[in-house]
Parts: structure tokens; C-alpha cells; sequence
């Protein structure tokens, strides 16, 4: 008896880590739109405010242990919130473009086409970049940027194992 699924006519099927993968990236590429259109629109004086408050707050706690590591940490991180505000549009417009690049290579990928990974791969790279331009090379920008290069490692090697059945 021969195997139904045989036919080379037959429309390739989805693999499972593929469908998984590409939902995840579908939601997280819709919460970077949202998060780039917050992050234009959010009173920036405000957040730089409250969070030299806190700064202010934390190092009055420590005492005369927030002028070790942990002061200059706190510091690191008020002065990244400072230039993040200050670079809060172009920051925000890029999170936009390459989340909607990124949306684009993940339903390429969806649909089977290999282009797809590329421009997510490319999205990806792109994106790690960016806050560094813009954040600086501080110990807690890049700190940040490999929390999050991480995971996106992760995602770009799982793609990569599903392009096989991709055309």
C-alpha cells in the first residue's frame, strides 16, 4: 500500500518548531511596533525624572556601599535612560521599521520561502545594533544588548535548523 504523502504535487507541510517559532515571532515583532510607537510618543522628561528619583532613592538604601560597583552600575543605567530619552524618536522609528522587517521575514518564513530568514536574520543583527549606536558602549548597555542577543541567537539558530524545508 503506498504512502499517501508521497505525491511531489503535495503543498510542503509546516513543521511544528516552525509554526511555534514563527507565532512567538509574530507576537513579539507586534509588541516592538507597539513598544517603538510608545516609546516616541512617552513624555521623556518624565521617565528621566523618575528615574533619577529612584537612582537617588536605591543609593540612599546602600549608603556608603553606592560608591562601589553598585553606584557606578546605577549610574551606568540613569545615564542610559538619559540618552535613550534624548534618542527616544529615532530609537522608536527604528524599532518600527525592523520589527515590520522582521514581521515580513517571519510570514516569508511562515509560508515556507527561505528569504524570509534572511530578512529576520538581518532584522535581528540590525536591531542589536541599534541601541548601541544610540546607548553607548557602557558596560549595562551591552549588558542588555547580550540578554536580549541571546535569546535572539537562540530564535536565529532554531530558524536556521527549519530552513531545509523551506524553498
Amino acid at each position: 500500500m503506498a504512502d499517501m504523502n508521497t505525491n511531489p504535487a503535495a503543498p510542503a507541510t509546516r513543521p511544528t518548531l516552525l509554526t511555534v517559532l514563527c507565532i512567538i515571532s509574530f507576537i513579539m515583532g507586534a509588541w516592538g511596533v507597539v513598544s517603538g510607537v510608545l516609546n516616541m510618543t512617552k513624555d521623556q522628561t518624565a521617565v528621566v525624572a523618575e528615574a533619577q528619583q529612584k537612582l537617588e532613592e536605591a543609593k540612599a538604601q546602600l549608603g556608603d556601599q553606592a560608591s562601589g560597583v553598585a553606584g557606578q552600575m546605577m549610574d551606568s543605567g540613569l545615564e542610559i535612560t538619559k540618552r535613550a530619552a534624548e534618542n527616544a524618536v529615532p530609537i522608536g522609528v527604528a524599532g518600527i521599521v525592523l520589527s515590520l522587517l522582521s514581521l515580513f521575514g517571519v510570514w516569508r518564513m511562515w509560508n515556507l520561502q527561505k528569504s524570509g530568514f534572511w530578512l529576520y536574520l538581518l532584522a535581528t543583527i540590525i536591531g542589536l545594533a541599534v541601541p548601541l549606536y544610540f546607548l553607548g558602549g557602557s558596560m549595562m548597555a551591552i549588558l542588555s544588548v547580550g540578554f536580549v542577543g541571546f535569546f535572539s541567537l537562540v530564535f536565529i539558530i532554531l530558524y536556521a535548523v527549519n530552513l531545509k524545508y523551506m524553498h
